[in-house]
């Protein structure tokens, strides 16, 4: 039996880390106007894992807001660096959200879609083999 995998999520200071075991249930990034504002970016590159699998280490500084979708999602930032590291959702209730950009992990997984396709920057070129989702 091989060991699973872990994936560690963690704020510039290193003071709030997400550690998830095993495979995501899905990746994907989020281009809608919420995602690209707290990623400071133009998306949000999430994995999905169940809750069970993830452990958080140090204090969160939580923000809680209505998704385009009108669900609610909960952001787990640093109190110290601000950096944005995982988050909880309303249509998610039994997974955790690592944010993959706050992971030192170049070789993780692609995206298997993206959100809100319709309002990304469009500059910004989908990958072939990325499914593209006007809204959510």
């Amino acid at each position: 039996m091989t060991e699973a995998r872990t994936h560690t999520a963690a704020c510039l200071c290193g003071r709030l880390r997400a550690s998830a075991r095993g495979a995501p249930r899905d990746v994907y990034v989020c281009a809608c106007r919420n995602c690209q504002r707290k990623s400071a970016s133009v998306f949000t590159y999430a994995a999905i894992f169940r809750a069970e699998d993830v452990s958080t280490e140090g204090a969160a500084a939580r923000y809680r807001y209505e998704g385009d979708s009108g669900r609610w999602i909960e952001n787990n930032f640093c109190p110290t660096c601000g950096g944005f590291v995982f988050f909880t959702a309303q249509g998610f209730p039994d997974y955790i959200g690592l944010n993959v950009g706050a992971m030192d992990e170049p070789d993780f997984e692609a995206p298997r879609r993206m959100y809100w396709a319709s309002r990304r920057h469009r500059w910004l070129d989908v990958p072939d083999g990325v499914e593209e989702v006007e809204t959510q």
